[in-house]
């Protein structure tokens, strides 16, 4: 026997009373406000605890405990039950079944117990049977009350006969974030890194450069194209011209080393010799035809 109650019971008494009796002898009486010969069920909000709490609640029981407890609707409006209870919730089970002949007295009804949100919680071995009057009038009785019933009867058990609770509730989450190292510190993966053009494997210059043969030509700027500006301030690039108002350059300037490439010489490498055929070709480089096709047109 728990709780701080005594009862004066008689040797080798055991409570293992029917569906029957439960309704007939307990719930209709305490519902009506009538006496309980020996008053063996507590009184108590069990929604507000998880259910391996509530043994020790009890005032009697070994495997299953007995408990009157008020019901509450989930929407003012509604008749739905709310089922959230400590950190978890009830969640009903099978089909509902009418207690006592002819004529219903109560309806009993089965449910698991599920830690955890809804839907997703884990379900549990703790099972309840629930005991509430037939042909109730449970409409709102008053405005914005939740009461649905004054007073349900429960019976409370663990179908493996265990007080056991599921590891979940002890289970506390990661912290998310932090730059320590502690164990709720946030692991980040290392930053992508994308390759670099003319750079080897080990991070030196050396590299294979794309078309050694113009890699001096791109690198400098030729005199006779104007210069892109970047203006920060909006999202398009403005023309810097460098000729006085008004005047207009029909032809563009050729310099020293286009001069140089015309004529069939490398001005960096001069001993590289002609980079154009004696016969006048183009030594069947695709890309040195569309340079040399464009060159002289003004931009």
């Amino acid at each position: 026997m728990s709780g701080g109650q005594e009862l004066n019971l008689p040797p080798g008494f055991r409570f293992h009373p029917t569906d029957e009796e439960l309704v007939t002898h307990y719930l209709c009486r305490r519902c009506a406000g009538a006496p309980i010969a020996v008053p063996i069920i507590t009184e108590i909000d069990l929604y507000k605890f998880d259910p391996w709490q509530l043994p020790k609640m009890a005032l009697y029981g070994e495997k299953e405990w007995y408990f009157f407890s008020p019901r509450d609707r989930k929407y003012p409006n509604g008749s739905r039950p709310n089922r959230a209870a400590g950190s978890g919730y009830w969640k009903a089970t099978g089909a509902d079944k009418p207690v006592g002949t002819p004529k219903p007295l109560a309806i009993k009804k089965a449910l698991v117990f599920y830690a955890g949100k809804a839907p997703k919680g884990e379900k549990t071995n703790w099972i309840m049977h629930e005991y509430r009057l037939a042909d109730v009038d449970r409409s709102a009785r008053k405005k914005n009350s939740l009461r649905l019933d004054d007073w349900v009867l429960c019976r409370i058990y663990n179908k493996k006969g265990g007080m056991e609770k599921p590891a979940s509730v002890d289970r506390k989450p990661a912290a998310m974030g932090g730059y320590g190292g502690g164990p709720g510190a946030m692991v980040s993966s290392p930053q992508e890194q994308k390759p670099v053009m003319g750079m080897n494997a080990n991070g030196g210059g050396g590299g294979v450069q794309p078309f050694p043969d113009f890699a001096a030509y791109y690198d400098r700027p030729s005199d006779s194209m104007p210069r892109l500006h970047a203006d920060s301030s909006c999202s398009e690039q403005v023309l810097s011209p460098e000729f006085p108002a008004g005047e207009v350059q029909s032809q563009p300037k050729i310099s020293e080393w286009e001069r140089s490439f015309a004529s069939g010489g490398d001005p960096v490498n001069p001993a590289a010799g002609s980079m154009l055929e004696p016969n006048g070709g183009f030594g069947g480089d695709p890309l040195l035809q569309d340079i040399l096709m464009y060159w002289g047109k003004p931009f």
